[in-house]
């Protein structure tokens, strides 16, 4: 009975098709350290062209090299870029995060969460400025951000 059950949960497992409509593929997430310098605020992005990721990444690179480690493969005529910067916090403890894209009719919601410390969390004394960058597929619907 038990290998019965084993072989069917297995095959749930396997068989569980991926989101490929709404789906993501996380390019980057962390933490920027410039106290600001980038010169981003708590905003979001859709990047759309070769020529607007390379001026992106000229701006998050203005203090440190946090390029370096970004997927850069990226076909502009299949895919685009969405960013979700937080604003600049004076602890560490923070985050933020793309959870969910979702196409509906003619608009795709990007889900934003941002997390941060409670109040007797023990956290580093560090300004930083969360971040998350993700691909997903090229789309002309009207993309729309929502914060959980």
């Amino acid at each position: 009975m038990k290998t019965i059950i084993t072989i069917i949960f297995s095959l749930l497992l396997v068989g569980c098709p991926k989101n490929e409509e709404g789906g993501f593929t996380s390019l980057s997430k962390g933490n920027l350290f410039g106290n600001g310098a980038e010169g981003f605020k708590k905003e979001n992005l859709v990047i759309s062209s070769k020529v607007e990721w390379k001026s992106f990444l000229s701006k998050i690179d203005t203090i440190n090299k946090v390029s370096e480690t970004f997927e850069n493969a990226i076909d502009f005529s299949k895919e685009m870029v969405v960013v979700a910067v937080d604003e600049v916090r004076n602890t560490g403890g923070f985050s933020i995060e793309i959870v969910e894209v979702v196409k509906e009719g003619d608009i795709c919601l990007i889900k934003i969460k941002s997390k941060g410390p409670k109040p007797m969390d023990m956290v580093t004394t560090a300004i930083i400025q969360p971040y998350h960058i993700v691909k997903i597929n090229k789309t002309k619907k009207e993309i729309k951000f929502i914060e959980l």
